[in-house]
């Protein structure tokens, strides 16, 4: 388990407040699949079209358009930024969690499946990024909806960056912002 996804399930862990409910696995899996039909590699695909989808699914969860924000240096590097607002009454510093769209390119002719059509099959979910990193990107968007559904306020803010060009250095990501 990669160290962003094991600190994503320490958060998650931490600070849910019930178990998972039959209408948040539903959530959750539809979010992924969304995900993994965006094709967001570099060379024909576009990480704004996941942004733009992922900040709609909060802003429609109840988010204030203030703290969901799509940008980028282009339109097609898009990133999405929301933040969580916790109480703040224990005075620290918010939680930042970084997570990138875009995947390693897909050539059709290498893969028994449409690289960008989720498939579940035998008990495996296949298509581009179905484990880097668009399940971690579904999970926290998933979580944040969540947290937002049932009221819950952290103690801080909780940050989340969905980020462009993880996969070709970070140019238009975190450090092209």
């Amino acid at each position: 388990m990669n160290k962003l996804r094991f600190a994503v399930f320490l958060l998650i862990g931490s600070l849910a407040a019930a178990p998972l409910d039959e209408a948040t696995r539903k959530l959750a899996h539809d979010i992924f699949q969304q995900l993994i039909e965006i094709n967001t590699t570099d060379s024909v695909g576009s990480t704004t079209v996941a942004a733009d989808a992922m900040a709609k699914r909060l802003l429609d969860a109840g988010f204030a358009a203030d703290d969901v924000k799509v940008l980028g240096p282009n339109n097609r590097k898009g990133n999405m930024v929301a933040r969580y607002r916790g109480t703040g009454t224990a005075g620290l510093k918010p939680i930042l969690i970084i997570a990138h769209l875009d995947v390693v390119e897909a050539r059709r002719e290498d893969w028994t499946t449409d690289p960008f059509k989720f498939v579940e099959k035998d008990g495996y979910f296949y298509g581009r990024g179905t484990q880097d990193m668009k399940d971690s990107d579904a999970i926290v968007v998933t979580t944040f909806i969540r947290f937002k559904r049932e009221g819950y306020r952290p103690d801080r803010d909780i940050i989340l960056a969905l980020t462009a060009d993880e996969e070709g250095g970070s140019r238009m990501g975190s450090t092209g912002c």
